[in-house]
């Protein structure tokens, strides 16, 4: 028995970190989920709804490598790490490696990392006016360095 005990993990006293700030708010429209905020949010979860921020500049989304998202995407920064079926906009815009994203994106500046998967069109945005007339062909999955 000495070896086979079992330690008990423990959550110390103090501060924890919120995935959200104060000015998350959520509301149901046409059955699906609207999740605003102000300033940042990191999102690990599963939603089916979309996650609008601001255009401001202290506003930045980050969607967890686990998470997947339903629907639109919106914040000034906007990085993608998990999986988005849906559109996403922002000013900065990055698609990390392990991300997989299903639909536009809209962007003033983007990345996408090797390794990525994105399907769907690109829209730059130039002084305030999407380049809807002159969109980007359709961009095939990002593969992987062999």
């Amino acid at each position: 028995m000495l070896f086979n005990r079992r330690k008990v993990a423990r959550i110390q006293d103090g501060n924890l970190n919120t995935l959200v700030d104060n000015s998350g708010t959520v509301a149901v429209v046409d059955g699906r989920v609207l999740f605003r905020f102000e300033k940042s949010m990191r999102f690990d979860g599963n939603i089916e709804g979309n996650l609008q921020g601001t255009l401001s500049r202290d506003c930045v989304l980050v969607i967890g490598p686990k998470a997947k998202v339903n629907g639109s995407v919106l914040a000034q920064s906007v990085v993608v790490l998990g999986t988005v079926n849906g559109n996403v906009s922002g000013e900065y815009v990055e698609i990390r490696e392990s991300a997989r994203v299903a639909g536009d994106i809209t962007y003033v500046r983007v990345e996408i990392h090797q390794g990525s998967h994105v399907q769907g069109r690109m829209f730059r945005v130039e002084d305030g006016k999407r380049s809807e007339d002159n969109p980007t062909e359709k961009v095939p999955p990002a593969e992987a360095a062999e």
